[in-house]
């Protein structure tokens, strides 16, 4: 599984994310097919999609602690530390 699969997996089993379609286009500002085209074909997301998940989970950390959303924050602070540290280490 790849860093993009296992994102779209925590984000849903944490109701953070509606579904596929939903997490291509507010997660990964993409088309609304991008996830599960990518998925089918199983291929990785490039750096810039991965950059724009690794951004919008880090403003939804910031929100979920501004909230005193402990539970999502959490998850999210967990979440895209693994996501920057993918993209980082150029593991996309």
């Amino acid at each position: 599984m790849n860093a993009l699969q296992n994102a779209y997996i925590i984000l849903k089993t944490n109701n953070l994310t509606e579904g596929q379609y939903d997490f291509s286009r507010k997660w990964l500002g993409r088309d609304r097919s991008y996830y599960g085209s990518m998925k089918a074909r199983q291929r990785q997301a490039g750096l810039r999609t991965m950059l724009t998940l690794a951004g919008n989970l880090t403003k939804a950390l910031v929100r979920a602690k501004a909230e005193q959303r402990g539970k999502d924050a959490a998850v999210l602070e967990k979440l895209s530390g693994r996501i920057w540290d993918s993209v980082m280490v150029g593991r996309c």
